[in-house]
């Protein structure tokens, strides 16, 4: 990313973000996290506002939520707060459309992104302001981090990403893992600390994850090549076992039975595999 993209403003966007009530967020994470969900909620929420408000200014952010935390928090910055009507992330997004202005150019961003940072959005801003209609895919590619138009009709949710195309947004397959990366279970939640977790998820992963999410080191068991699952072995002799998400989203292109891997692990469910040496920042020891 050129220094010039980092430092000129942002198109005129108004960014609207829903943001569940954090005491009933992360729904996925409730087995993993136990009582730190609402912490973990929180704590997401604001590294991702914390972005946005760098990004474009508070008086541009339009936050959609039932949260009193939240709500308190940043209407004293700056920020209009809409409340939630309940009704699911469509309408919430629809509500803050609204509050941004009939033809008013909105982003319409997840309020889960604990990676994102300022650079980031303002990069996928001003390529989108070059469009009528666009999106940003999430990392898997079938959800949706970012919708941008004027007057769209928010179609957020599973597979998203197809039905945003369908109504003729342009998908934006932009190399900005910060932004692309949102966290709803245990596997995402992995990527994402991979990725660089803002400083508010980042404490709470300090300070009270130690119970429930891990690094190791670990030996392959079982791989089937077919279905991409398996199990490893840590170093006590414990069997945990991994789903095809972990290895597809590991880079790897095979394992075999006995190779050493450093593995992530969240209420004994291998969520991320990777070899030691291989990916962003690491270095072969």
């Amino acid at each position: 990313m050129s220094t010039s993209s980092r430092t000129r403003p942002a198109p005129d966007w108004h960014v609207v973000v829903p943001v569940k009530e954090t005491a009933h967020g992360k729904s996925r994470l409730a087995r993993a996290v136990g009582s730190d969900r609402a912490h973990l909620s929180a704590a997401i929420a604001t590294d991702t506002l914390t972005a946005v408000v760098e990004a474009v200014g508070a008086e541009r952010l339009v936050l959609v939520t039932g949260d009193a935390g939240l709500r308190s928090s940043w209407s004293g910055r700056g920020v209009r707060v809409v409340p939630d009507p309940g009704s699911g992330l469509n309408d919430a997004v629809s509500v803050g459309m609204r509050h941004a202005g009939t033809g008013a150019p909105v982003a319409a961003l997840l309020g889960d992104l604990p990676a994102l940072d300022a650079p980031s959005l303002r990069s996928a801003l001003e390529v989108a302001a070059g469009l009528d209609q666009s999106f940003v895919p999430d990392a898997d590619g079938t959800g949706t981090v970012l919708r941008c138009g004027r007057d769209f009709e928010p179609r957020f949710g599973a597979d998203s990403a197809a039905r945003h195309e369908a109504d003729g947004a342009v998908r934006l397959e932009l190399p900005l893992p910060r932004l692309r990366t949102d966290v709803d279970d245990a596997r995402s939640l992995s990527r994402a600390r991979r990725v660089g977790l803002g400083p508010a998820t980042r404490a709470v992963l300090e300070h009270r994850a130690s119970g429930w999410i891990k690094s190791m080191q670990a030996t392959v068991h079982r791989f089937d090549p077919e279905t991409h699952t398996g199990s490893v072995l840590r170093d006590d002799g414990v069997e945990l076992s991994f789903e095809a998400p972990a290895f597809d989203g590991s880079g790897l292109r095979l394992l075999r039975v006995g190779q050493r891997l450093t593995v992530d692990v969240v209420d004994d469910l291998v969520v991320a595999l990777r070899i030691v040496g291989i990916g962003p920042g690491q270095t072969i020891g």
